[in-house]
């Protein structure tokens, strides 16, 4: 569909709200948080990408950014006031693709830009530091349920990297995990903007036995010239073809429901936001349309 070639994901930081919860770093996470402003019922774990933090998507979400909201549409946190958002900061760690700088990072990457290789045999990301931050996101979860929020009510999703993250989070089972939780843990849905499927040889070894039954809504930009608009094609086709999820138009069904924006570069735009949120509201409704 098309699609203006949107607003790059790295924005400036504004604020900050700190929360600890358990993880391998050993430093204090911090997360940037949008409260729900009905009854709690549901919440979204997003990670950022490559660089950035989770202050950025927070301002995206919560449309104080013009460029990813249509005038006089409702935001997303309007749409879905039952919904918590939480935005955490990747830890910082040095990134081969940087010279190995250290900087906000879920995992180490080899390479940038992001190209896929035949059948997707190039190896762009760090297996351990994946696994380390896959338990972060674990843990994020694990206190929304402590919380009283069940993981049928939790989406996880991000962006570029962080969209990489969700993806093995929410569909892999216990060998992405520093900890037993994934064969058990089916959520509500995972969303991935500008992302791919990673360490495809592994991803396949170790996905959940409930991935075929998780909606997942994928949107990618053609002109993105980070993580090339191919290698996302790939990814899916993959995930179809050799793993049996499904690819379909139905938004919020078991499967994959992936969307291209046209002219979009490695960034989000206004339907793109649009069909995200359109996503959450199916797989993640306020509670009184469930009865």
């Amino acid at each position: 569909m098309l699609c203006s070639r949107g607003v790059h994901s790295f924005i400036s930081l504004v604020a900050r709200t700190l929360s600890t919860y358990p993880s391998r770093y050993p430093h204090q996470m911090s997360s940037a948080v949008i409260q729900p402003t009905a009854a709690h019922t549901a919440t979204v774990i997003f990670a950022h990408g490559l660089g950035d933090e989770g202050e950025s998507w927070r301002g995206v979400i919560s449309g104080e950014y013009e460029n990813y909201r249509k005038p006089g549409e409702l935001t997303i946190p309007a749409r879905l006031p039952h919904v918590k958002w939480v935005f955490p900061d990747a830890p910082q760690q040095k990134v081969t693709a940087n010279f190995g700088a250290r900087m906000p990072s879920w995992f180490d990457l080899f390479g940038i830009p992001l190209q896929p290789g035949q059948n997707l045999d190039k190896v762009f990301e760090d297996d351990e530091s994946m696994r380390n931050s896959v338990q972060i996101i674990d843990d994020l979860i694990e206190a929304e349920v402590k919380a009283g929020i069940p993981e049928s009510r939790i989406v996880v999703g991000g962006f570029s990297q962080g969209g990489a993250l969700s993806l093995a989070t929410g569909l892999g089972g216990n060998g992405w995990r520093t900890k037993s939780a994934g064969d058990e843990r089916k959520l509500a849905g995972v969303t991935v903007l500008s992302g791919w499927m990673p360490l495809k040889d592994k991803f396949q070894s170790r996905i959940a036995p409930y991935a075929k039954s998780v909606p997942v809504f994928w949107g990618h930009g053609t002109a993105d010239v980070l993580v090339y608009y191919k290698l996302a094609e790939m990814s899916v086709e993959f995930l179809q073809q050799q793993l049996g999820i499904s690819i379909h138009d139905q938004v919020g069904a078991p499967g994959i429901n992936f969307r291209s924006y046209e002219g979009m570069a490695h960034a989000s735009c206004k339907q793109e936001m649009n069909d995200l949120a359109a996503f959450l509201e199916s797989v993640i409704p306020k509670q009184s349309q469930k009865l």
